[in-house]
């Protein structure tokens, strides 16, 4: 009898020790969960952080790839150019906005869970400080390609009205160019006439009154009846004709009337200036 008490006695202690190892198995369980799934949020989160933050850095790389667009664009560059890096800085920008507002929900949901440490609070704080760095160097450029801008508009302007210039000296240096060949020519331009006696009395070239001398131009003379020509090219005259006589002014030794005797007759002018330095009009008299 003493030994069936003894026996049921074990039994019931053994019985509530195995209990009581179930219900701490199951608190375990439990905690082990809890940890598994805290463990793997925070991992999570840690590899977010770790994408943030390489995205934050290829940002980085973003806009120095504008600058160095930016400061090897010459004043030549079109306007598609700036328009292109306008808009590339504009995206970079926006990113930038849409990392700060994660970076700040990432640090909100941080306090909430009372998950903080100092390692993650100071990269947290460093990305911020390095978008906010980020966000005045997108500022600094903008404003630099607005600048670049007005440099070339201004420029250009230069450019124009430097175009227009040379064009008003170019035309104003034609025109005095112009002017100083014409005054050339007119210095140069000589007139000469051939006709008989008759023909040069009709015209005016020749007077003569009963018993006076002959006058050569002195009146009214008909000046269609002339040849123009330049005086540094002209150095024959043929007249056509056997007979010869020239009636204005013109040095001797200045020419010589060449021709065979019965043979029509040419004036060679053998020394221009002095042929035509009393006159500028020659009067000839053929028969």
């Amino acid at each position: 009898m003493k030994k069936s008490l003894l026996l049921l006695g074990i039994g019931a202690v053994m019985l509530a020790s195995c209990s009581g190892n179930q219900k701490k198995l199951d608190e375990d369980s439990v905690r082990i969960a809890d940890l598994t799934s805290e463990y793997q949020e925070a991992a999570s989160f840690n590899d977010s952080l770790m994408l943030l933050m390489g995205d934050i850095y290829t940002g980085l790389d973003s806009i120095n790839m504008q600058e160095g667009l930016l400061y090897s664009m010459g004043t030549g560059e079109n306007t598609n150019r700036r328009e292109e890096i306008r808009q590339n800085l504009a995206s970079i920008k926006a990113r930038l906005a849409a990392n700060k507002k994660l970076l700040t929900d990432m640090e909100a949901k941080i306090k909430t869970t009372g998950n903080e440490n100092s390692v993650m609070a100071k990269t947290i704080a460093q990305l911020k400080e390095r978008l906010a760095s980020q966000d005045q160097k997108i500022t600094q450029l903008e404003g630099e390609l607005s600048a670049a801008k007005g440099q070339i508009e201004t420029l250009n302007t230069q450019v124009a009205e430097g175009q227009e210039q040379v064009k008003a000296e170019t035309a104003a240096k034609e025109e005095a160019q112009a002017q100083a060949v014409a005054a050339e020519n007119a210095a140069n331009r000589v007139y000469y006439a051939i006709g008989t006696n008759k023909d040069l009395k009709a015209k005016g070239l020749l007077e003569k009154k009963f018993l006076g001398a002959t006058k050569v131009l002195k009146g009214d003379f008909d000046s269609s009846y002339f040849v123009t020509a330049d005086k540094r090219t002209l150095t024959s005259i043929p007249t056509n004709s056997k007979k010869v006589k020239i009636w204005s002014n013109m040095p001797q030794n200045s020419y010589t009337i060449t021709g065979a005797k019965d043979g029509p007759k040419t004036i060679q002018i053998t020394d221009p200036a002095k042929f035509w330095s009393l006159s500028s009009h020659l009067v000839i008299q053929v028969d």
